[in-house]
């Protein structure tokens, strides 16, 4: 289970990839895009109400519930906007597919949900696996890891947008 931190980045990362527009908002797309990244974590609230640990990494971490939650932002906000919905769908689709590929131990999530109540992991590598039970110091180690592994691809991809951005176009 990554921490807040590589969700954020992946989140922020997918909004820089995909975003239809110049980012010009002084980040405001990339930071909409972490947060997303990370609202699947919500399913602590319901954790906390019921006292049962099972609903954490459950159907919040589908990509059946980021498709509705996708789909239902586009019937709010309209089919105009079908790039921008689509890219923030990614983003929050990516907590559960990041989870995935990252679970070692911990249980795995139930991606497939409705379809399959099982839960899966990828199995290869634990990344911060079961932060809950690391002291402090090992935490902030994974903290450092988890910045080596996803903040570069995101500066790259910053990188590549700026770059694009003052690249005169040529008259067709």
């Amino acid at each position: 289970m990554p921490l807040p931190l590589a969700h954020g980045l992946v989140g922020a990362g997918i909004i820089a990839a995909l975003h239809p527009q110049p980012l010009r908002h002084r980040g405001l797309p990339l930071l909409f895009g972490a947060i997303l990244a990370n609202c699947a974590d919500l399913d602590f609230g319901l954790v906390l109400l019921t006292h049962d640990k099972s609903w954490h990494r459950g159907f919040t971490h589908s990509l059946a519930f980021s498709l509705l939650l996708t789909v239902t932002a586009l019937a709010v906000w309209g089919g105009a906007h079908l790039w921008r919905v689509s890219a923030y769908g990614a983003c929050y689709a990516s907590h559960g597919l990041l989870d995935y590929s990252t679970t070692k131990l911990g249980g795995g999530v139930e991606l497939l949900w409705p379809a399959a109540r099982g839960r899966y992991g990828l199995g290869l590598w634990g990344l911060s696996e079961l932060p809950s039970r690391l002291p402090p110091a090992e935490v902030l180690r994974w903290l450092g890891v988890e910045f080596l592994i996803f903040a570069p691809p995101l500066l790259a991809l910053l990188l590549l947008r700026r770059s694009r951005a003052k690249t005169p176009r040529r008259p067709a």
